[in-house]
């Protein structure tokens, strides 16, 4: 035969045996591909032996020979390689990847999806661009790396808006959104795959979409919406035989029916999906359905047989490598186990539950994400913290609280301007070149997840970072082992380039390494619904000296403290010293009878709505806290390490910007201006006496400094961004907005109505400094911020800690001009004398306020954020 009927014969058998592939039958496939394999070597085709040796690899894998394929599969490889065809090598390496996939290296399959993108997205090969990206996001969630798994999920919806999958990668996008609790954005995404599988006829798919649907329904409450969408979901699934999706229905049925106090049928739609997940070899499915099982028992008060239930869910979720699921069925062993009096065995399953959780946590980079999955959590954390105390495990009980609270503004400050290698002393040189290694390689990682993240235009106008295949897995590699040399060389470093929540014993050494002084006090709080939890931490303790409040006294805790918020939040309406004593009592009283008399500062660490309430104001029958004691609030213990700076460094650098705005004319012609989509009409008076506290501040700075710039009005908008990074001690007089219902949107008024938020301090590099020792913001509402289920704090004292600032003075409601402004002077003045840290001249300052006869309004709702 000449060339031209080689190919015919070629081509002939090439189309014989992709009819076979889809119809599955992988012998005859393997006949007609191997027949065309040899044709193509007779023409010495060497792009279309590539070709076929992987579609023959396909045949042998599908045929039950892994081992084959791959030995054809790195041959397609080698070839496509020689030959420079990046085509043929993306669909090459996403073959490879469903081998590594196959054979349980998920860690290999991710490098070879790498691959695979980088080489389709260069030649714009949309088909295996989508399939790589949803198969990447299948791996990263399987892994709990929830928001790497949506933008992959994401991605691949995008880039073939016309495909065959589009439906199923907006399914899973919203199935991952939902499991780190953003559930608007998941139903956005389930609707608009339910509107597509409805336009192409597809039930199965639509069945899916009805499925999601009434799960965020259930996730949020709505037992009737929900009960709807998943019944129809399984008629659906029954008429398209979709025999998975009927065993998950099922299940899902059963648990809305268990909420709905309808335990024997829960229990029998529970059993029912089992058995058919059971026959079709689900185990993620039937890991689930023993979960649901063992809610069914839980709820009759049976513990004995729900721990056997929710342990056979957490070992086939192993068997599944179904790290959420594990992370959801530990916690529940945990709470069996201690209602069966087993509390040793109890404590070891909320463990791993929470060690599960905050792997998962640590993969999501997304402030928003990270917060919002982050209250997904705390019930893990109330219930490992009440029964440490139950159990008498005080030191781990303080622990958790640790890692229960503020962590999404930990991981933020890992990427602070607070330079923390200045925190760590190094002598030893190939120390530091691990330290500048370990930098370095945190910011090339940084800057790939930013190009990823963002998801903008490549070069190639594909969606999604154009990188190569190699880099990231190998920079993640590289960045651990420097981290692991760290751990073992300097480990003091190595924890806070991890930016762990701090051990009772590294809480301990903060009084050894000088970051506390002998004379501080840390009182850490923890609320729940079920449980308020106070502890004391001071440098002669061995453990923690704790007191709990009962939930009958919690009730009354929060009446009391709305009544103390409402009444000091308000001008002329005085709080009567019985409330504060009242408040005093339930919160500090036990604690400060064991306090030593050498304690003259307490570092507090809130939770929840004690964020909000000005500790200066409580009274212990003879005196207001603020007469006895310095104070300080930070948003974790764990930040202590971070925000401390050297005090005689620190001392010495006494620049300062003092920016006063008074004229605010323009907010009554123009409104608010927050973005260019948020607009308020609200006008705001004008300031009679910044103009003045700021000429009073800038002379008292003149005398001790000779940096020293003073802005007005107009000339604060452009001066504050130029000169933020340049001074280490910045005043602000002026109007500032607190907006409940979008926290990232509060911030500082300026003189043309336009507001410097806390949204555009966090993103805008400009609004960085490595010189920030004390931002004082004499305005209202700046110390205001939504504190969310999961005890993260939102708003402008977050986004400032951020941009670099060590200590803020802040205020929690809006006060008049002129008391702040006596206030703020009397601040300046005492600090600057030098014998007072901030805390202390804060504190002497609201005295004096006191003395003067000022009411709580007028002096107690400033607060000091930070250590110095």
């Amino acid at each position: 035969m000449d060339s031209t009927d080689i190919r015919e014969l070629m081509n002939k058998a090439s189309d014989r045996g992709w009819v076979a592939l889809e119809d599955s039958d992988f012998l005859t496939a393997d006949s007609h591909y191997s027949e065309a394999l040899e044709a193509a070597r007779s023409l010495q085709d060497l792009l279309a032996e590539a070709v076929f040796l992987s579609y023959l690899a396909v045949a042998k894998r599908g045929a039950g020979n892994p081992s084959d394929a791959r030995v054809l599969l790195d041959l397609s490889l080698r070839i496509a390689e020689c030959q420079n065809d990046l085509r043929v090598l993306a669909h090459v390496s996403y073959l490879m990847s469903e081998l590594e996939c196959d054979a349980g290296d998920e860690s290999a399959a991710i490098v070879q999806l790498w691959r695979a993108l980088d080489a389709a997205l260069e030649v714009r090969d949309g088909g295996t661009a989508e399939v790589s990206f949803g198969k990447l996001g299948e791996i990263y969630r399987n892994r709990g790396w929830l928001e790497q798994a949506a933008e992959c999920f994401r991605q691949a919806s995008e880039i073939m808006v016309d495909g065959p999958n589009r439906v199923s990668w907006l399914g899973n996008l919203g199935q991952t959104l939902a499991e780190m609790k953003d559930f608007g954005s998941a139903m956005d995404s389930y609707r608009r795959a339910l509107e597509e599988a409805e336009k192409r006829g597809d039930i199965k798919a639509s069945s899916r979409c009805l499925a999601s649907e009434g799960l965020v329904h259930f996730e949020e409450g709505r037992l009737e919406e929900a009960a709807t969408c998943l019944h129809k979901a399984l008629d659906l699934a029954r008429e398209s035989d979709d025999k998975r999706a009927e065993a998950a229905w099922l299940g899902n049925i059963g648990n809305v029916l268990l909420k709905q106090g309808r335990v024997d049928e829960a229990r029998e739609f529970c059993r029912s999906g089992l058995e058919l997940a059971r026959e079709l070899g689900d185990k993620r499915t039937e890991a689930a359905h023993f979960d649901s099982l063992g809610d069914c028992f839980a709820v009759e008060g049976d513990h004995h047989r729900a721990l056997e239930y929710y342990e056979m869910a957490a070992q086939t979720a192993a068997e599944a490598k179904d790290r959420l699921g594990e992370r959801v069925y530990f916690a529940n062993q945990g709470r069996s186990l201690h209602h069966l009096g087993r509390d040793e065995e109890a404590y070891q399953a909320f463990d791993h539950a929470v060690e599960l959780f905050e792997e998962q946590r640590a993969y999501i980079h997304s402030d928003r994400l990270k917060t919002s999955f982050a209250a997904a959590g705390q019930e893990i954390y109330r219930d490992i913290i009440q029964l440490c105390v139950d159990s008498g495990k005080r030191v781990e009980a303080i622990e958790y609280i640790g890692r229960a609270k503020s962590r999404a503004m930990l991981d933020l400050l890992a990427n602070s301007p607070i330079d923390i290698s200045e925190l760590a002393s190094v002598d030893d040189d190939a120390i530091a070149r691990l330290i500048a290694k370990e930098r370095d390689l945190s910011s090339r990682i940084a800057g790939l997840e930013r190009m990823f993240g963002q998801g903008g235009e490549t070069e190639t106008g594909h969606r999604g970072a154009h990188v190569s295949a190699d880099d990231v897995p190998k920079l993640y590699k590289e960045w651990r082992d420097v981290v692991d040399q760290l751990e073992r060389r300097h480990p003091d470093y190595a924890q806070m380039i991890k930016v762990p929540t701090l051990k009772f014993d590294d809480l301990k050494n903060l009084w050894k390494q000088g970051k506390l002084k002998s004379d501080a006090a840390i009182i850490e709080f923890f609320w729940t619904e079920e449980i308020l939890l106070s502890a004391c931490i001071r440098e002669d303790l061995a453990e923690p000296e704790t007191h709990v409040l009962a939930k009958a006294e919690i009730a009354e805790l929060e009446a009391q403290l709305l009544d103390f918020l409402e009444m000091s939040a308000t001008e002329g309406w005085e709080v009567p010293i019985s409330l504060c004593r009242r408040l005093y009592d339930h919160l500090l009283a036990p604690l400060m009878a064991t306090l030593p008399d050498n304690i003259e500062r307490l570092v507090l660490v809130p939770h929840g709505s004690l964020h909000r309430l000005p500790f200066a104001a409580l009274h212990d029958g003879k005196r207001y806290l603020i007469e006895r004691f310095a104070l300080s609030v930070i948003p974790s213990a764990s930040l202590i390490r971070l925000l401390g700076s050297d005090e005689e460094e620190a001392a010495a650098d006494t620049r300062y910007l003092v920016s006063a705005i008074s004229d605010y004319s323009a907010t009554r012609d123009e409104g608010i201006v927050f973005s260019a989509r948020l607009r308020s009409s609200a006008g705001l008076e004008d300031l009679s006496y910044t103009l003045e506290e700021g000429k009073t501040v800038f002379g008292l700075a003149s005398e001790i400094s000779s940096e020293v710039r003073f802005l007005t009005n107009e000339e604060v908008k452009d001066g504050l961004l130029h000169h933020f990074s340049e001074y280490s001690v910045i005043h602000f007089a002026g109007h500032a907005v607190f907006n409940p219902e979008e926290p990232m949107a509060s911030g500082l008024v300026l003189a043309d109505g336009s507001v410097l938020t806390a949204a555009r301090i966090l993103q805008d590099s400009t609004f960085r400094t490595n010189n920030g020792r004390l931002l004082v913001l004499s305005a209202c509402q700046t110390g205001v911020n939504v504190i969310t289920t999961g005890g993260e704090i939102i708003g402008l004292a977050r986004a400032l800690i951020y941009a670099g600032m060590r200590n803020i003075l802040s205020s929690l409601w809006e006060v008049a001009d002129r008391s702040t402004a006596g206030l703020m002077q009397d601040f300046h003045r005492i600090w600057q004398g030098g014998k007072s840290s901030i805390a202390g001249a804060l504190r002497e300052s609201q005295c004096r306020a006191l003395r003067e006869g000022q009411p709580i309004h007028a002096w107690a709702p400033f607060v000091h954020t930070g250590i110095d």
